[in-house]
C-alpha cells in the first residue's frame, strides 16, 4: 500500500472517530475532538474545571499527576494557538509552580518528562521552575531520562512492554516529542521510537487483540477478547475491520486522532496479514526486582505463534526468584476472534507472597501489603486471573504450551486458576479436557487434581474457573487448526490416546509430551528445554525475530520489510554506554 492511501484511510478513520468522539468529549485528552469541531469554549471549560486547582487547606498548592501533565501539555502544544490567554496561563501557573508527581511506572516517568520537556522549552523564560530550578536545568534532565529510555528501549526491549492499557500512554509522549519538541535529537528518536512501538502493536495483532504475553494487562481485564485502552489506535493505524464506537472510542486515543504523526503503511499491512502461519519472537528488558531477591532478572524472551484461526504467545519472564511477582503481568495466553469474554484461555497462579509488592516498590515492606490492596483490593483477589508468579516455568513450541508450578507449602494459594469460555463444548477423556472452536481444536491437560468453577461477575469475567489444586502442579495446552483432522472426533481419540509423560514429576521436576505432529516437547523445571532433544536457546534470541523483520539484540538498529517496501530504523546508539536505570513498575 502507497503512503499516500495509507494516509487517506487513516484520515478516514479519524474523522469518523473525532465525529463520535465529540459528542462525549469529557476530559483533555478527547477535548482534542471538540478542538477539530470549533467548540473551543467547551474545551477551556473543561480546563477550568479539570486541571489546576489547588488542594485544600491553610497550605494548599496546586499538585498534578503525570497524566494531567501529559494530557494538558497535548492540548497546549496542539492547539495553543486558539486557546484563550487565560487558559494557557492556567497551564502555565501548573507547570512553572504546581506539585508534580513523577509517578512510579515507567510510563508516568515517560509523562513526566515529555510534558516537563514541553513545557520547560515554550516557558523557558521563567526565573525558576517547580522544583526550584531553572527551566534549562529541567530540560536537560529531562532529555536525559527521555533519550535513556528510549536507547533501552532500541538496545534490549522495552521494559513495560506490550501492554494493552498502558501501551497507549507511551506512543502518546512519543507523539507529543515527535509533533512538538522543539529539541531536533528529541523529536527525531521520538519518531523512530514510534515506529517501534506500533510495529510491537503490529506483529503480535491478532483480528482486533493484542496476542500473547504482557508486561501488564491487569485491573481483572484480561479474559476480555479486547483488554485495555490499546483497540482505539489499533483500529486507527490498522483498519481492517467495521468501526464500533463502544470497542474503539477511548478518551486517551483523541491526540493521536489529530497528530501529525502517521506509522508506516506496511505495519498495518503486517498487521493483517496471517494467512501464512509464522512465529514471533521478542526480547524485552528484564523486570525491576531490587529488594528481598540474590539474583538480577534476566532478560524477557517472548514467543507467539500466529496461525489462521488462534494466536498462542507465552514468556520466559526470567523472574529471580521468590518474593519477585510483577502484579500486573500476564505470561501466556491463547487468543481467537470472538465475542468478549468467549475467546481467551489463561491461567494463573495468584501468588501473594508478603515481600511482592515491596520487591520492586519504593514504600516500607512493614506495611506496603496492606497500603497497595486498599486503593486496588483485586491484586490481592484469590481467584485473579493476572499478575507473575515466581514458582512459574513455561515452554513453548508453535501451538503446544507447558507449564509447570512448584508452589511452596508455605504459600497461601496452592492452586492455579484457569480461565476457560463457556462458548466451547468441554470434553473430558483419559486426563485430557477438549474442546471444538468450529475453526480449531484444543486440550488441555492439567497435572493435578481440579474442579470446575463457575465465575461471573457483571462486566468483568464470564465462564469456568478451572482450579487445579496442589502443590506440584501444572498444565499442557495444545491447538491445532480443525483442517489437519477429518473431524472433532478424531482429534480426540488420537490426543486422548497419547497423554504427557509425568514419570519424572515432580521428583526429577521433568515432563514431556508429544505434539499431534509427533514432536517432543521436554521441559525440566528449573533446567532445559526440548524439541526432539534440542535444547531451546533463548539467549539467540534477537530483539524482534519474525518474517520480514530484522532486528538484533544491543544494536539500535532493525529493519521491516514486506514486498518491496522497506523501513529501516538507526537510533545511532553506542551499545557500549552505561545505559540508564530503570527502577520503576513493569
Amino acid at each position: 500500500m502507497r503512503a499516500e492511501e495509507y494516509g487517506r484511510q487513516v484520515d478516514a478513520r479519524s474523522e469518523r472517530m473525532i465525529e463520535e468522539m465529540a459528542g462525549r468529549a469529557n476530559s483533555l485528552w478527547s477535548a482534542h475532538a471538540l478542538m477539530v469541531q470549533g467548540q473551543k469554549e467547551q474545551v477551556e471549560q473543561l480546563v477550568y474545571d479539570q486541571f489546576g486547582k489547588p488542594n485544600l487547606g491553610p497550605f494548599g498548592r496546586v499538585a498534578s499527576g503525570t497524566f494531567e501533565i501529559q494530557a494538558a501539555m497535548l492540548l497546549v502544544c496542539r492547539w495553543g494557538d486558539e486557546l484563550a490567554d487565560e487558559v494557557l496561563e492556567r497551564v502555565r501557573q501548573v507547570m512553572t509552580r504546581g506539585m508534580l508527581d513523577r509517578g512510579n511506572t515507567e510510563n508516568h516517568w515517560l509523562m513526566h518528562y515529555a510534558a516537563n520537556l514541553l513545557a520547560s522549552e515554550r516557558w523557558g523564560d521563567a526565573d525558576v521552575w517547580w522544583n526550584g530550578l531553572p527551566p534549562q536545568a529541567m530540560h536537560q534532565e529531562a532529555k536525559r531520562w527521555i533519550l535513556g529510555m528510549i536507547a533501552r528501549t532500541a538496545l534490549i526491549g522495552h521494559h513495560e512492554y506490550d501492554s494493552p492499557q498502558y501501551h497507549l500512554c507511551h506512543v502518546l509522549a512519543m507523539i507529543s516529542l515527535a509533533d512538538h519538541a522543539r529539541d531536533e535529537q528529541v523529536r527525531s528518536q521520538a519518531e523512530k521510537v514510534l515506529t517501534l512501538l506500533v510495529a510491537d502493536m503490529a506483529l503480535e495483532y491478532f483480528k482486533g487483540s493484542w496476542a500473547g504475553g504482557h508486561s501488564r494487562e491487569g485491573y481483572r481485564d484480561n479474559t476480555r477478547s479486547r483488554p485495555g485502552s490499546i483497540p482505539g489506535l489499533e483500529f486507527l493505524y490498522f483498519g481492517g475491520e467495521e468501526f464500533d464506537p463502544k470497542m474503539h472510542i477511548h478518551d486517551m486515543v483523541g491526540p493521536a486522532l489529530t497528530a501529525r504523526y502517521r506509522p508506516p503503511a506496511l505495519l498495518a499491512e503486517m498487521a493483517w496479514d496471517r494467512e501464512t502461519v509464522h512465529v514471533v519472537r521478542k526480547t524485552k528488558a528484564p523486570r525491576t526486582i531490587y529488594r528481598h531477591v540474590d539474583g538480577e532478572s534476566r532478560a524477557v524472551r517472548k514467543y507467539t505463534y500466529m496461525s489462521k484461526s488462534f494466536a498462542l504467545g507465552s514468556t520466559q519472564v526470567g523472574l529471580p526468584g521468590e518474593p519477585a511477582g510483577p502484579i500486573d503481568l500476564i505470561s501466556w495466553d491463547l487468543t481467537w476472534e470472538g465475542v468478549d469474554q468467549q475467546a481467551k484461555i489463561t491461567c494463573n497462579h495468584p501468588y501473594r507472597g508478603p515481600g511482592r509488592f515491596s520487591a520492586f516498590l519504593s514504600e516500607l515492606p512493614q506495611n506496603i501489603g496492606c497500603g497497595v490492596p486498599t486503593d486496588k483490593p483485586y491484586l490481592q483477589f484469590p481467584d485473579r486471573l493476572f499478575g507473575a508468579s515466581p514458582y512459574e516455568r513455561v515452554m513453548q513450541h508453535e501451538g503446544t504450551v507447558v507449564a509447570l508450578y512448584r508452589i511452596p507449602p508455605s504459600d497461601e494459594n496452592r492452586y492455579l486458576n484457569l480461565f476457560l469460555p463457556k462458548s466451547i463444548d468441554w470434553t473430558e477423556r483419559n486426563g485430557w479436557i477438549l474442546g471444538d472452536s468450529g475453526d480449531f481444536h484444543v486440550a488441555l491437560y492439567p497435572i493435578g487434581p481440579y474442579r470446575w468453577v463457575f465465575i461471573r461477575e457483571e462486566n468483568l469475567i464470564d465462564g469456568w474457573l478451572l482450579r487445579v489444586e496442589g502443590e506440584d502442579v501444572g498444565l499442557v495446552l495444545e491447538v491445532v487448526e480443525a483442517e489437519h483432522f477429518e473431524d472433532f472426533g478424531k482429534y480426540v481419540g488420537e490426543r486422548a490416546s497419547a497423554c504427557p509423560d509425568l514419570n519424572d514429576w515432580p521428583r526429577a521436576e521433568r515432563v514431556s509430551v508429544a505434539t499431534w505432529k509427533g514432536e517432543r516437547l521436554e521441559m525440566t523445571y528449573d533446567g532445559e528445554h526440548r524439541i526432539d532433544g534440542e535444547a531451546i536457546d533463548y539467549e539467540a534470541y534477537p530483539l524482534y525475530g519474525a518474517p520480514g523483520v530484522e532486528a538484533e539484540m544491543r544494536t539500535g538498529k532493525m529493519a521491516f520489510r514486506r514486498g518491496g517496501e522497506r523501513v529501516e530504523l538507526d537510533f545511532g546508539i553506542d551499545p557500549d554506554a552505561e545505559m540508564l536505570p530503570m527502577r520503576v513498575i513493569g
